[in-house]
């Protein structure tokens, strides 16, 4: 056995996140717009006859086995004998950087669940790759569910693809610093009784789901994380003015952080806000939404 394949694995931003109550396992509820954008790693995986797996990666993320895809593969083949049988040498290069907020991590675990469901025929149905992948990473059940644009609920396990997705261009500003979405939760917990309610004007997240209109997607923007995160990150704020001064129509903070999405008119106006944007210390990029499915893999 001899196969190579080579995957993207495409990020994420939340449009809409709201906290709930910590579950009896520990883990919030969230509620979350969630869509994938046109910006990701790519991840190559050869299936080779050998006992041992390899993971590597250019950034510095777990590979041993406490690592999120160590821990994949451990699940798969407990439903699967056959794959103890495989190695798998896995590299990713990654461009979404580790503890950014756009999910990443969780990405490369979907797109490589996704691929050995496929070539080994394991007809895992969505109940069945939800199980898996909610015991690795919350987000996880999103990228794996395929659809662009969905409605997550639950601890992220809730998948509901919707069919407006909307298609804008955007800035992703990505300060020189991570942020660990374990310690944000940990913040939000200390400080939520001094954070202010969410009275933005503008529609609530069910007047948009109802209206099911795409053009509407800038009114619900909303991110319970921000406050506590700027005060404790103040550099988000200066960051946050500078984008909107270069002319961006929304700035919000994906996920946990630390990247700023920026919502721009068009593909020139991002273009011209990157380049005045970019320093040696501050990395900006022009990317876009992705609003309608993609394949995620294909065989070299």
């Amino acid at each position: 056995m001899s196969e190579k394949f080579i995957l993207p694995s495409y990020g994420k931003i939340n449009w809409f996140l709201k906290i709930g109550e910590t579950r009896s396992d520990g883990y919030h509820e969230i509620e979350s717009l969630m869509q994938k954008i046109a910006f990701g790693d790519e991840i190559e995986v050869s299936l080779e006859e050998r006992e041992r797996d390899y993971i590597a990666c250019n950034f510095p993320i777990p590979t041993g086995e406490d690592g999120v895809l160590s821990r994949l593969l451990v699940e798969l083949r407990k439903i699967a004998p056959p794959l103890r049988e495989v190695g798998f040498n896995i590299k990713i290069k990654k461009s979404i950087p580790p503890g950014s907020g756009l999910g990443g991590g969780s990405s490369n675990v979907a797109s490589i669940l996704q691929l050995i469901n496929s070539v080994f025929k394991l007809n895992l149905d969505w109940e069945e790759v939800k199980s898996i992948a909610v015991r690795i990473g919350s987000d996880i059940p999103f990228f794996a569910r395929g659809a662009p644009f969905a409605w997550v609920r639950g601890r992220g396990e809730e998948v509901e693809p919707l069919f407006f997705a909307p298609h804008r261009f955007l800035v992703l500003l990505f300060p020189p610093f991570s942020i660990s979405t374990a310690w944000a939760y940990r913040c939000w917990e200390e400080r939520k009784g001094r954070i202010k309610e969410n009275k933005k004007a503008g529609l609530s997240l069910e007047e948009f789901l109802k209206a099911k209109n795409p053009e509407l997607i800038e009114e619900i923007i909303w991110n319970d994380f921000e406050e506590v995160v700027f005060q404790c990150f103040p550099d988000l704020n200066f960051y946050k003015r500078l984008l909107m001064e270069l002319g961006c129509k929304k700035v919000f903070m994906s996920g946990s952080g630390s990247t700023l999405v920026g919502v721009v008119e068009s593909k020139e106006e991002g273009e011209r806000i990157v380049k005045e944007i970019s320093s040696p210390d501050v990395k900006a990029i022009l990317t876009s939404t992705i609003w309608e499915a993609k394949e995620e893999g294909a065989n070299q």
